[in-house]
């Protein structure tokens, strides 16, 4: 068993992370070339464009030099877009643009170094904190930061040019906003259609692999690819149900597409689950003699349920009807009752199998009819409103999430305390010694430094190479273009082009947005030198960054890997203990114990990819890392299809058998936070003597992922192995 399971993770990953092995640099720089997968965000691009372009050619048209800082305005506040919910996109954006607008209010008077010093601990450390909320907060908190910097290096000029400062930017951020949410189609519920289209794909596409599966040798059902795709589909669930929850904020009375799209996110939710279970049911159902003829059924009825889901993504995408196929679970039925010679636990397998078809298609009927009413309008029956659960709740209070945040061991306040303090070094340094816009240094500072060291450094090499070549194509493009208006003409091509790209490729986002940046300082300050310039200062920052996540509170991802994958398994005993809760526990509350489990996957998942990106020893060293993320997620999976057998068997007494998973799930908990090798298991696995077939095979199951979850942390290299203090090396 234990051969198997290593050899499975093996062929999944060793072999090609192998090559990535021989040096920790050069895995960096092949990021620099790597694009992500999806198309460029061309609307982006050109809504960032004229929020730019047009304040600029207002500015140069009346000749008012300071009008341009509308167009900044217009590129931060862009910026800050990100899609998804109408109403949270316009609290970012006007967020930006009243934040923006007070930050040059804030140092309108003239101040000393010292005070200038001060002031730039104070405001970064506090944008550092803005990651608390999420990923746009954060962003909101860098630009503000960046911000700030800039507007403390303009000369003083008084209280009346800030608050002239103050409206230019007030005027560009409203100029930005009105471009995203009012000239483009104004349509409340897309995100949210689109985010929910993205979890019925990827329901699709796990039911297009289970139904192409071979009939002979291993399903992969326990790769590297197989957990990705189970992350996905997590992933999506979440990304709709929080979309979903900031849509329908303030529309809690309504009864129209919020409504069916509810139902819809739930009704997804339910299938994942029962899909899960599928997977595990066909992968432990034999497949010779009488066994081929049903699995053959079974996996053609998947391969129908995965046109009626992407039946559903056209009706939620691009609004079609979509047109039900033809499937059942009785093709299965028939199989088992034609043929008397499927020996036990077959028969009870296929006939689970048949059970879990059923509900599939009761739960994709429910689906198709939802989605074609999306457009039509008519009202839901009342049968598909009863299963689901209650509407996504809103999150904590600003001041709970920020209080967790305050203390020592939190991620985000090193963070923060680590960017005030290396952006102050940055500003001190470079203000004191004069350099020639300064503030690019800490600029650079700001945008490289993030909470995670292979992060920062990723980032920087990005960042210097961009900027890099974007300078020297700057220093050309001032030769070509002898006129103003050509100059003007590139930076918003540029512009566009850059947030376009940006989504596939951070490093040539920065390549194209580099030379727009510095043609519009030229034309500005009329120094044509300052390519150059902003090359060394882009060093300087880049440096600084490096020596502060190296300094201040660092935090290699290996000291937190382990307990991110301590925090699964104790997820998953809860998960455990409430599918044998007796009474059986509600479908809702099984999804919802489900759901932690598959969050804390996620954030372990993320935990392991961060590891990738700074561990410097062989490749294979990591293999027992990736094989807990693997049986932590197979093993939930185990439980699932346990969760989901219970009306087979809702009398089984499970007890012995949560007692004894527990004890073992415990020990390994304990064993990862302590950084020890485990015990071994206490006693041999509980009998169910009594219980179906059915159930004893799914036990056997569970029982089995424990041992290769057991074998995983036994097999932790000594670097994952880290001190209390988070201090032991890590492998050159």
């Amino acid at each position: 068993m234990r051969g198997d399971a290593g050899d499975t993770v093996a062929e999944g990953w060793v072999a090609p992370r192998g090559r990535a092995a021989r040096g920790h640099l050069p895995r960096h720089v092949a990021g620099l070339f790597r694009f992500q997968p999806g198309r460029p965000a061309v609307a982006a691009g050109l809504r960032t464009a004229l929020a730019l372009g047009v304040p600029l050619l207002v500015s140069a048209l009346l000749r008012m030099p300071a009008a341009a800082w509308a167009g900044m305005a217009g590129l931060f506040v862009a910026l800050v877009d990100k899609g998804g919910p109408y109403r949270t996109r316009a609290r970012a954006m006007g967020a930006m643009t009243v934040l923006g607008a007070g930050v040059g209010l804030i140092i309108a008077l003239p101040s000393p170094f010292w005070v200038d010093v001060a002031l730039t601990f104070f405001w970064v450390t506090a944008c550092g904190f803005a990651r608390s909320y999420g990923d746009t907060p954060g962003i909101v908190g860098m630009l503000l930061a960046n911000l700030f910097v800039v507007s403390l290096a303009l000369p003083s000029r008084g209280p009346e040019a800030a608050l002239m400062q103050a409206a230019f930017f007030v005027a560009g951020g409203l100029w930005s906003m009105f471009l995203a949410l009012v000239l483009w189609p104004l349509r409340p519920y897309r995100p949210a259609r689109l985010a929910i289209a993205a979890c019925y794909e990827e329901l699709a596409a796990t039911a297009d692999v289970v139904a192409g599966w071979p009939m002979e040798g291993p399903s992969r059902v326990g790769t590297w690819e197989a957990v990705q795709q189970a992350a996905r589909m997590r992933q999506s669930l979440e990304t709709a149900r929080a979309t979903l929850g900031a849509t329908r904020q303030g529309r809690q009375e309504e009864s129209g597409r919020g409504e069916y799209l509810l139902v819809l996110l739930e009704d997804a939710d339910a299938l994942s689950l029962l899909l899960t279970a599928m997977t595990e049911a066909l992968d432990e159902a034999p497949r010779q003699g009488a066994c081929r003829a049903a699995r053959t059924e079974a996996q053609h009825a998947l391969g129908a349920l995965a046109v009626d889901l992407r039946g559903v993504v056209g009706a939620l995408a691009r609004g079609s009807v979509p047109v039900p196929a033809s499937w059942d679970a009785e093709p299965v039925t028939r199989v088992l009752q034609a043929d008397g010679g499927f020996p036990e636990p077959a028969r009870s397998q296929y006939s689970h199998v048949a059970g879990l078809l059923g509900r599939l298609r009761e739960y994709s009927a429910v689906a198709l009819d939802v989605a074609s009413r999306l457009e039509r309008g008519k009202p839901l029956p009342e049968r598909d409103t009863k299963p689901f659960g209650q509407e996504p709740g809103r999150g904590r209070s600003w001041w709970k999430v920020l209080r967790d945040q305050l203390t020592p061991e939190s991620v985000v306040f090193r963070h923060a305390l680590r960017l005030g303090l290396t952006a102050t070094v940055a500003t001190a340094l470079a203000e004191g010694l004069g350099l020639n816009h300064w503030y690019w240094v800490t600029i650079t500072v700001i945008v490289v430094l993030q909470p995670y060291s292979g992060l920062t450094t990723e980032k920087g090499l990005q960042r210097v190479a961009g900027t890099f070549v974007g300078s020297v194509l700057a220093m050309g493009l001032v030769h070509v273009l002898p006129a103003q208006w050509m100059m003007l003409a590139a930076i918003v091509l540029l512009v566009c082009v850059s947030v376009s790209v940006r989504p596939l490729n951070f490093a040539v986002y920065q390549v194209l947005l580099a030379p727009a940046l510095v043609l519009l300082a030229e034309i500005q300050t009329g120094d044509w030198r300052l390519a150059g310039v902003r090359i060394l200062n882009t060093l300087l920052g880049g440096v600084l960054a490096l020596v502060g996540i190296r300094l201040l509170w660092p935090s290699p991802e290996h000291a937190r890997f382990a307990e991110e994958v301590a925090g699964v398994l104790n997820a998953d005993q809860d998960y455990l203990r409430e599918v044998a809760r007796t009474p059986v526990p509600t479908e809702a509350a099984l999804r919802e114990a489900r759901r932690t489990v598959g969050v804390a996957l996620l954030s372990a998942e993320a935990s392991f990819q961060r590891l990738l990106s700074e561990w410097k020893g062989p490749a294979k060293e990591l293999e027992p890392g990736m094989a807990l993320i693997t049986y932590a997620r197979r093993f939930t999976a185990a439980v699932t299809a346990l969760a989901a057998s219970r009306a087979w068997h809702p009398a089984s007494d499970l007890g012995p058998v949560v007692r004894y998973a527990s004890d073992a799930l415990e020990e390994l908990s304990a064993a990862l936070v302590a950084r020890r090798v485990p015990s071994a298991l206490k006693r041999e696995a509980p009998g169910l003597e009594g219980t179906d077939a059915l159930a004893r095979t799914q036990v056997t199951r569970l029982v089995r992922q424990l041992g290769v979850l057991q074998h995983a942390v036994e097999r932790m290299p000594p670097a994952l192995r880290a001190s209390e203090d988070g201090a032991a090396p890590v492998p050159a």
